[in-house]
C-alpha cells in the first residue's frame, strides 16, 4: 500500500522552487555556453559545468560561514561572482552576467513538472494551505505571478533574500510557519535538496519529504515525483 504523506495532521504544504517545482527550460550549462559564445568566448560544456559547480560550492561555504544570512545584495553578488569565475577568460563577463540574470527572471526560462498543476489543485481543493519557499531572490515573485501553473502559490511565496535568512537556517522556516498560519508540526515541506529542504525543515519541527527523482535517497520520507504526494484513492491516472 502506498504511503500517505498528507495526513489529517497536515494543514499546509510548502514546496521548494528550483529542482522541485521549477526546472530550467534549457540545460543551465547550455545557456551559459550560448551567452558566452555571443560575447566571444567559446568554452566546452564540461568546463562550464565544472566551474559552475566549484564556484557554487565556494559561495555556499561563504553563506554557511555567515550563518546563512542573505539579502538581495548578497544574492546579486553571489551570482555575479559565479558567472565571473565561470567565464573568467571573457572581458565582457559583466555583460554575460546581466544577460543571464535577466534571462532567469523570465517565466519562459523555466518549466514545470508535468504533474505540478494536478498536485497543486488537488491539495488546494482539499482545503490545505499551499505555498513556495525558496533560496532565490526577488525575481522569483515575478516568475510565480506570471506562470499560470503557479498562480495558487503567488500569495504565499517565501523568498530567502527578502526574509534575510536562507535555508537551512531555522529563521527561514520560522517565516514559512508564519506565512502558513499554523504550527511548524502541521506543515509538510517538499524539496529536492537533502540538507536545505529535508533536514532543514525537520530541524525546524516540520514534516518533510525528500523529492529524489533518481531514487537514491535513503530516507523513509521520500518520493520520486510530485504526484506521489496525492493519495492513491484520489489519483485520476495510473502510476
Amino acid at each position: 500500500m502506498a504511503k500517505q504523506h498528507v495526513t489529517n495532521a497536515v494543514r499546509a504544504v510548502f514546496f521548494d522552487a528550483v529542482g522541485t517545482l521549477l526546472h530550467p527550460a534549457d540545460p543551465v550549462v547550455e545557456t551559459y555556453r550560448t551567452i558566452a559564445h555571443k560575447h566571444g568566448l567559446d568554452l566546452d560544456e564540461a568546463t562550464i559545468r565544472s566551474r559552475i559547480r566549484d564556484s557554487f560550492a565556494r559561495q555556499e561555504m561563504i553563506d554557511q560561514e555567515a550563518g546563512w544570512r542573505t539579502s538581495e545584495e548578497r544574492e546579486l553578488e553571489r551570482w555575479r561572482t559565479i558567472v565571473r569565475e565561470t567565464l573568467r577568460e571573457n572581458a565582457h563577463s559583466e555583460s554575460c552576467f546581466q544577460e543571464l540574470w535577466d534571462w532567469y527572471r523570465e517565466p519562459r526560462a523555466w518549466s514545470l513538472p508535468v504533474d505540478a498543476d494536478r498536485v497543486l489543485n488537488d491539495l488546494s481543493g482539499r482545503g490545505l494551505v499551499i505555498g513556495m519557499a525558496s533560496n532565490f531572490d526577488a525575481r522569483l515573485a515575478g516568475i510565480v505571478e506570471r506562470m499560470p501553473g503557479l498562480s495558487l502559490l503567488a500569495d504565499r511565496c517565501v523568498i530567502s533574500s527578502l526574509v534575510g535568512w536562507r535555508k537551512p537556517a531555522p529563521e527561514f522556516f520560522h517565516e514559512v510557519a508564519r506565512v502558513a498560519g499554523c504550527a511548524a508540526g502541521q506543515i509538510l515541506f517538499v524539496g529536492d535538496d537533502y540538507r536545505n529542504d529535508y533536514t532543514g525543515a525537520r530541524a525546524a519541527g516540520m514534516r518533510a519529504l525528500h523529492l529524489d527523482a533518481g531514487g537514491k535517497s535513503m530516507v523513509a520520507e521520500r518520493i520520486t515525483r510530485l504526484s506521489e504526494i496525492i493519495p492513491a484513492t484520489v489519483r485520476s491516472d495510473p502510476l
